[in-house]
């Protein structure tokens, strides 16, 4: 069983359930959290996270972890499988890349919310399955600009603890649906919200999976 971290405490990983959602059964909230954690993933050599997002067949991360000369990269489950993936959405001025697998994940994907959460909104931050530390509850502190995303005007400022490596790892909400991805920032607490690329994640789930051979498109500046 995984604990829960806030301000230094360790609760039993279910008890965060009587925070997610008041009245809703504990179980069937603990298993929630535990889907989102088990749809992180990490990337490569393990710099940077990714979550499984649509029907199972992408991985959606922060751009800046992508090598501007990357087609393809491998995606580490907690399980110990590995998958192949390639690059089919870059977009570096919103810090979002998007990787087509070439399987089916083996974990159940989560969706992602097509709006922002709200300033004072709680989300959790699960963190990655081969890092020791309990998962967060995160406070959405503001919405605004940051240097470093320079075509989002409402990065999402939170009181995430993080550390590097952590980037592309998703803040989810209390529906288990991903409204961040890790960007940057001191303690790694920026995140840059995905709403905008919800709709391209829903577009590619419609769309068969494409051979693994054919070339990458071009990033987005």
């Amino acid at each position: 069983m995984r604990a829960w971290k806030r301000g230094g405490a360790a609760v039993a990983f279910v008890a965060v359930t009587a925070w997610m959602a008041c009245g809703q059964q504990q179980p069937r909230e603990a298993q929630g959290l535990e889907r989102a954690a088990a749809a992180t993933v990490t990337l490569g050599d393990g710099h940077c996270a990714g979550v499984v997002v649509g029907a199972g067949r992408h991985v959606l991360t922060a751009a800046h972890c992508v090598a501007p000369t990357a087609g393809h990269e491998l995606a580490n489950f907690e399980d110990g499988r590995r998958l192949e993936g390639r690059y089919v959405f870059v977009d570096r001025g919103r810090d979002m890349a998007l990787m087509e697998l070439e399987a089916k994940a083996p974990v159940a994907p989560l969706e992602v919310a097509g709006a922002l959460p709200a300033p004072g909104e709680l989300l959790v931050f699960t963190g990655r399955f081969d890092r020791p530390g309990e998962p967060q509850q995160v406070m959405l502190e503001r919405l605004g600009r940051c240097p470093s995303l320079p075509d989002v005007p409402a990065a999402l400022f939170t009181s995430m603890h993080g550390i590097p490596g952590d980037s592309g790892a998703p803040l989810v909400d209390a529906r288990m649906r991903v409204v961040g991805l890790v960007h940057g920032g001191a303690r790694c607490s920026i995140a840059a919200p995905t709403a905008d690329v919800a709709p391209e994640v829903q577009r590619l789930s419609r769309e068969g999976p494409e051979s693994l051979a054919r070339s990458t498109p071009p990033a987005r500046p």
